[in-house]
């Protein structure tokens, strides 16, 4: 048996023809985001005429259905999962391409059944396929990841490529994982593009054996996506106060940049907690305003507070 062939790995930011088959995952689909109650996985299935070809004796559409069925049992749950079809209805027809399931909870017998009914006929419009996954996954907005598993490359005039290029640059976050099955090493590089232009992984699979191990490469960098936390945005912002001011007294405020109207601003002592307010004021459309200053002699601080979460973006001393 080969061993896989891993062509490129490469994670990205903090988040398909098998056998001709893609696979769309958003989770991006394919990581949780932390508003996302479930992730969107997009399963997009390539039943183009090559499917019908033969590995060790047996059709390459078989090996896909049993790895599938295997795949579907042992994905994660809290995974919306949906399905792509192309190529299974018309011999000679690019736009034949078909939303058989909108992502939704799991059920892993009615997913095999309708995997298993699919025929393999016609064209291979990879491109096409890959952006029809995305608005499936509303990628503008959302995680929206695909995993893209080929037997061949594109049939369509279409440039795979570079649409997952300009999925990436458009989308919220936008990843493509490709699995290459029973591709030379020409086609390897041709399909790797499309998960190197998104930060994802392209693994190569020449039999059944491998491509299992690939799929379950690829899940397990669902998962891992999956499991990382939304970054933090980070903010550059600054406050400013006078560096002493008489206690009792009013005295002016200013910030370089306003995250949401709904921000504070208050002084408290030097050091004190995450959280703790003293007098404060809304920070609403503007750059300054006034606060008073504590009665008592001593050192203190003035923060500006975003509201959500009541975390510290900024302070001086006082």
């Amino acid at each position: 048996m080969q061993s896989i062939a891993r062509f490129k790995i490469n994670l990205r930011k903090p988040m398909q023809a098998l056998l001709t088959p893609f696979f769309a995952t958003a989770i991006s689909a394919l990581p949780l985001a932390a508003a996302q109650a479930a992730e969107d996985v997009m399963i997009v299935y390539d039943a183009s005429g090559s499917m019908w070809g033969q590995i060790d004796g047996v059709n390459k559409i078989v090996t896909a259905r049993e790895v599938m069925a295997e795949l579907v049992r042992s994905w994660p749950e809290g995974t919306n999962l949906g399905l792509i079809a192309y190529g299974h209805r018309s011999a000679g027809d690019c736009k034949d391409i078909e939303t058989i399931l909108t992502p939704q909870q799991v059920d892993a017998d009615s997913f095999i059944n309708k995997v298993n009914a699919i025929e393999p006929k016609g064209k291979t419009p990879i491109a096409d396929s890959l952006s029809q996954a995305a608005a499936e996954l509303k990628y503008r907005d959302n995680n929206a990841t695909v995993v893209l598993i080929s037997d061949g490359l594109e049939s369509c005039q279409g440039d795979p490529c570079a649409v997952a290029k300009e999925l990436n640059a458009l989308g919220a976050n936008f990843t493509a994982h490709v699995v290459g099955f029973d591709l030379d090493e020409e086609g390897q590089q041709a399909l790797s593009c499309i998960a190197d232009n998104t930060g994802g992984i392209f693994v190569a699979a020449s039999n059944a054996s491998e491509l299992q191990g690939a799929l379950r490469q690829v899940q397990a960098e669902v998962e891992q996506k999956q499991a990382e936390p939304e970054p933090e945005p980070d903010y550059e912002l600054e406050i400013s106060a006078p560096e002493q001011v008489t206690t009792g007294a009013q005295f002016k405020v200013s910030w370089s940049d306003t995250v949401s109207s709904d921000d504070y601003y208050t002084v408290v002592p030097a050091g004190a907690d995450e959280g703790k307010t003293g007098n404060r004021d809304v920070v609403r459309d503007k750059s300054e305003g006034t606060l008073r200053a504590p009665a008592e002699p001593g050192m203190y601080e003035v923060r500006y507070v975003l509201r959500e979460g009541m975390k510290t973006l900024a302070s001086a001393p006082l």
